[in-house]
């Protein structure tokens, strides 16, 4: 019983110790979409973009994590990005799948915008393992993109 209570604790300390699975990619230059949003509104000239990226996969957490990151962005981050939802597994979406190398269910990507170039992007990787705990799924949101602005 001691051996599987020890075992138990291990998992969820490795699970919740475990570095976010992100990703900083240093990348100048636009693609269709980018060109798009920033010829679309002059205001877009400077203010970066925050995708939440989902696709088809079963993922009974998601649409929870997905709130909880729309929640986080109204609150702290809706002047400095903003935000779109896309199902990556779309059809239409296959570039964005292919640019910001997406496999998982819920990915959230952010895209450094300067004088209407894209100057990097940024990439969270299932947030979702993380609702369970909101203050601490909350602290880690705010951490990863604080981070990047700061980079």
């Amino acid at each position: 019983m001691r051996k599987k209570i020890c075992l138990v604790l291990t998992i969820f300390c490795w699970l919740v110790m475990m570095p976010a699975r992100a990703q900083y990619v240093n990348l100048s230059g636009n693609n269709p979409d980018i060109t798009e949003y920033v010829e679309s509104n002059e205001d877009n000239w400077n203010k970066s973009i925050m995708y939440i990226f989902y696709s088809n996969q079963p993922c009974p957490l998601c649409s929870q994590a997905m709130g909880m990151i729309y929640d986080i962005y109204e609150e702290y981050f809706i002047n400095q990005f903003n935000l779109f939802e896309i199902n990556y597994t779309d059809e239409d979406e296959y570039g964005m799948q292919e640019s910001y190398n997406l496999s998982q269910p819920l990915s959230v990507v952010l895209v450094r915008i300067n004088d209407g170039i894209s100057r990097g992007y940024y990439k969270i990787e299932n947030p979702q393992f993380f609702v369970n705990d909101p203050f601490y799924f909350k602290q880690r949101l705010l951490s990863e993109i604080n981070n990047f602005l700061n980079t």
